[in-house]
């Protein structure tokens, strides 16, 4: 039997890998400069963990959540997103009490959904995103805006659409839900059977009902704008003026609610427009949440925060040719000739990662040619062929592989040689690469 992925998962390696890892080294160097650091929880939390965080009415939560009896006949479920098992950890780690406020953390990792699986929509799939916790104001949502657009603008897109809402406090959302439910009552015997129990359990939900002849029907609903109360109102556009003020667009979209229970105040989705001028759709949602951290036992205490697919980042940033040349290769492909080589040759190459550089040989005797084709495969920038006659002498060949020319280097002052050899290759990825790795470059050092 021939085993394949389970149906929804599929296995990353090779160029996608590399780009996702590309995707999630600018994004993480981007927010550090936010003053953000990592945070990983468990990919499995007790069901309740997200049943009350991201609330009954969710579809999330209704429908596809992995969730399972353990063997101690407990109730878990694999992450269907992190935001909840974020403030469930910093409630545990009480990390409101002995950490400064607010807490600036952000998370990469596996997620998982059953959900029908599409083109760039996987069961198994992975999230980035932040959580800022501890701070209430127009600020912070400002901030975590402008965050995420320079997330995305530090991975290469021009342009980007700037989608943004109130969805307001407990008391506007208490009105409005009110004048949904008075609203879809009169035409629930057109809807779908989801939106049946959507507004029994939350109206708000029927806005993000993805079938068409019902998001027809919802085109004639009540505004949340018209319910907002005094102070979400002045929240809302001392937002807008934080961000109008910084010169970012920014377009009010009155059907946007997000999809899970737990958003209050502002919401944004941000879109990728194609070089092509192709409106890719949301790379990235997110918003305020009020009672969160109070709600999975902490102290009442706001938050703010956003999540991007990374496949769908992915997908995306490859069709607008955003991840080219991202295999930079290995610096050194060390070439044995002659097997009664190979014990010393293997202690070079050790040396030679040991001084930074990257390195790779061939574990056996191979042919010359054999062996120059590896290193092509691997696109190192030279090779270094020692046979025993080079031993003897301290000295290797050194090859550059794309000028072709070659020169005799001293193994005494190896880590001085490879440096000089290697030196303008750093100067010309410094030059050509600047915009999309300059992110990668300032995490690293």
């Amino acid at each position: 039997m021939i085993y394949q992925p389970v149906k929804g998962t599929h296995d990353l390696f090779g160029e996608e890998m590399e780009g996702m890892r590309y995707i999630r080294d600018v994004f993480s160097a981007t927010v550090e400069l936010y003053s953000y650091r990592q945070i990983m929880p468990p990919v499995l939390e007790y069901t309740e963990v997200f049943s009350r965080g991201a609330g009954s009415s969710s579809d999330v939560v209704r429908k596809e959540m992995y969730t399972f009896l353990d063997k101690g006949d407990r109730s878990v479920t694999m992450r269907p997103e992190f935001t909840a098992g974020v403030v469930r950890s910093v409630v545990s780690n009480k990390l409101y009490a002995t950490e400064d406020l607010p807490l600036k953390l952000y998370y990469c990792g596996p997620a998982f959904r059953y959900e029908r699986p599409q083109l760039g929509r996987y069961r198994q799939f992975h999230q980035f995103g932040v959580e800022e916790i501890g701070a209430d104001n127009a600020r912070c949502d400002a901030e975590c805006i402008i965050m995420a657009m320079q997330s995305l603008y530090m991975l290469g897109f021009q342009k980007l659409s700037l989608k943004i809402n109130s969805i307001g406090d407990d008391d506007s959302r208490r009105s409005y839900r009110d004048a949904l439910t008075k609203y879809f009552s009169a035409h629930l015997d057109e809807m779908c059977d989801d939106c049946h129990e959507r507004i029994r359990l939350n109206p708000l939900r029927i806005l993000d009902c993805k079938v068409a002849h019902d998001q027809e029907i919802a085109k004639g609903a009540p505004k949340i704008k018209d319910y907002l109360s005094e102070a979400s109102e002045k929240r809302f556009y001392e937002t807008l003026s934080i961000i109008n003020d910084l010169g970012i667009e920014y377009e009010i979209d009155d059907s946007l609610v997000r999809g899970l229970d737990y958003y209050s105040e502002v919401v944004f989705e941000i879109h990728a427009i194609g070089a092509n001028g192709t409106d890719y759709g949301a790379l990235c949602g997110g918003g305020h949440y009020g009672g969160l951290v109070k709600e999975l036992g902490g102290p009442d205490l706001a938050g703010v925060g956003y999540a991007m697919g990374m496949e769908r980042v992915y997908g995306v940033a490859k069709e607008d040719g955003l991840l080219k040349d991202l295999d930079h290769g290995i610096d050194f492909y060390v070439i044995p000739v002659g097997e009664e080589v190979l014990d010393d040759v293997f202690n070079i190459v050790e040396e030679i990662r040991s001084l930074g550089f990257s390195c790779d040989t061939p574990l056996a005797n191979v042919k010359l040619g054999s062996a120059f084709k590896k290193a092509e495969r691997r696109h190192a920038k030279f090779a270094l062929i020692i046979g025993q006659d080079e031993l003897d002498r301290g000295v290797a060949q050194l090859k550059d592989l794309s000028t072709k020319t070659q020169k005799e280097i001293d193994l005494t002052k190896l880590e001085e040689e490879l440096d000089h050899a290697i030196a303008p290759y750093e100067e010309e990825d410094d030059g050509c690469h600047h915009d999309h790795h300059e992110a990668v470059e300032e995490k690293k050092e």
